[in-house]
C-alpha cells in the first residue's frame, strides 16, 4: 500500500474495494505503517477506493479511535453517501473528491490579492483562491456568506468547490454578470448611477445587526494589530494608539472589510457579494478605513498601484473614494476624514508587516502619517 510523509502528516493510499474479504488486509497494513512512523496527522486518500462496506467502516472507526487527528480525503461520491448515511461525517473529517474544472481559456471578470474570479459558461463563475490551498479555510468563508445571506445582505449563493489546476475554487450561478469594476471600465457615464448603489450597499451591510459568535470581532482583530506593530511605535504613541483601539464604540453590525469595487459584482443591475473571508462585526470606521487602503493609501508610497491593481489612476480612485465617502457620511467632514486614515494606516503598517515586511518606503510612509495622526486625534468615535 503507498504512502507519502510530509512534515508531520502521513497520507496512506488504499485502493480498490473494503469489504468484508479484505477489509483485514487493508487494517494490517494502515497499521503496519503508521506504527513505522512519526506524524501527528493522518490522513487516509480515498481517490482509488471504489466501494467501503461495513466492515471497511469498522476499520475506519478503529483508526479515528487510535488516531485523534484523522481524516479521510477525496472519497467518490458513492463511498461518501456510505459515510454519510451511516453517520460517520458526523464522527470524522470526511471530504469528497472535488469537482474539476478548466479555466485556462476562461474570462476573467474579477481579481484581487487574493483570489482570482473566471467565467467558466454563461451560467457560471468561478472563484479561484491564490492564496490558501485549506478546504476548511474556504469552508469557513462560505459559512459566513450563508449567516450575511440569511440576515439580508445581497450574497451570491456559491454550490461547489472545486479544483481548478492546482488551486480550490467554489462556484457560483452568475447569469451575465460582471465585476463593478469591469462595469465601471465600460461604461464611465453610470458612475453616479453605480457609486448611489454602492454606497446604499456598505450601508446594509454596516446597520445589518449580527450577534452570531461565529463572526469575528473586527475590534479585537484591530487589538491584535496594534500589538503586532508595536515595534514600529515608541512607547508614548504606542499606548496612545492602543487606547484609541480599546475605546472604539463596540458595535455588532456587519463590516464587509473589503469591498472595493472589484469584490462585487452586477447582476441585472444588483449589487452582489462573492468575496466574504474578512466578514466581521464592529463599528463603520474599520470599514472605511480598509477601504482607504486600496483606493488612497497603497498609491501614496507606489504610485502606479490603484493602475495595476484596479486599471484606473490613482487620482481617480481617490475621487471614487471620497464621493462614496460623502454620500455614506451625508456630508464631507474632514475631522471623520481624519479619523478613518488614523485607522487606515494603523491597517497599512499591520499589512506591511505581514505581507511586505521589506517594503520600507511604504512602510515608513504609512507609519509617518499614523504618527501624525496620533498626535492630532484621542479618538476616532463618530
Amino acid at each position: 500500500m503507498k504512502f507519502e510523509k510530509s512534515r508531520q502528516t502521513l497520507i496512506i493510499f488504499p485502493e480498490g474495494r473494503i469489504d468484508s474479504s479484505t477489509a483485514p488486509q487493508v487494517e494490517n497494513e494502515i497499521f503496519e505503517i503508521a506504527q513505522k512512523q512519526e506524524f501527528k496527522k493522518l490522513i487516509l486518500d480515498f481517490s482509488n477506493v471504489s466501494y467501503i462496506s461495513s466492515a471497511g467502516l469498522r476499520v475506519v472507526l478503529k483508526l479515528k479511535q487510535n488516531y485523534e487527528d484523522f481524516s479521510v480525503i477525496e472519497t467518490s461520491l458513492e463511498v461518501f453517501d456510505t459515510f454519510a448515511m451511516t453517520g460517520f461525517t458526523e464522527l470524522i473529517d470526511i471530504r469528497k473528491a472535488l469537482r474539476k474544472v478548466d479555466i485556462s481559456n476562461a474570462e476573467v471578470v474579477g481579481d484581487g490579492f487574493f483570489s482570482t474570479v473566471y467565467r467558466i459558461d454563461k451560467d457560471t463563475i468561478v472563484k479561484v483562491f491564490n492564496r490558501t490551498s485549506d478546504p476548511h479555510q474556504i469552508e469557513r468563508e462560505l459559512k459566513l456568506a450563508k449567516q450575511a445571506f440569511i440576515l439580508g445582505i445581497p450574497t451570491a449563493i456559491s454550490f461547489d468547490i472545486v479544483k481548478a489546476g492546482d488551486k480550490l475554487g467554489v462556484c457560483f450561478e452568475m447569469l451575465d454578470c460582471s465585476s463593478l469594476k469591469g462595469l465601471l471600465s465600460k461604461n464611465p457615464e453610470k458612475m453616479p448611477e453605480y457609486l448611489e448603489k454602492y454606497h446604499q450597499l456598505l450601508k446594509k451591510i454596516n446597520t445589518t445587526v449580527c450577534t452570531s459568535p461565529d463572526i469575528p470581532n473586527m475590534k479585537k482583530i484591530y487589538q491584535e494589530k496594534v500589538e503586532l506593530i508595536k515595534p514600529y511605535l515608541d512607547e508614548k504613541h504606542y499606548e496612545k494608539l492602543k487606547k484609541i483601539v480599546d475605546n472604539i464604540e463596540e458595535r455588532q453590525t456587519f463590516i464587509h472589510g473589503d469591498c472595493h469595487f472589484k469584490n462585487i459584482m452586477v447582476q441585472n443591475g444588483e449589487l452582489l457579494l462573492i468575496d466574504m473571508d474578512t466578514l466581521s462585526v464592529g463599528h463603520p470606521i474599520f470599514e472605511l478605513a480598509q477601504l482607504y487602503a486600496p483606493y488612497v493609501a497603497f498609491d501614496e508610497d507606489d504610485p502606479g498601484n490603484c493602475k495595476r491593481f484596479f486599471g484606473i489612476e490613482g487620482k481617480d480612485a481617490q475621487r471614487l473614494y471620497y464621493a462614496l465617502l460623502k454620500m455614506y457620511l451625508g456630508k464631507e467632514d474632514q475631522d471623520i476624514i481624519g479619523k478613518i486614515k488614523l485607522i487606515a494606516y494603523l491597517h497599512m503598517v499591520w499589512w506591511n508587516r505581514v505581507n511586505e515586511p521589506n517594503n520600507n518606503v511604504r512602510l515608513e510612509g504609512c507609519r509617518s502619517r499614523l504618527l501624525s495622526l496620533l498626535d492630532k486625534y484621542d479618538d476616532v468615535n463618530f
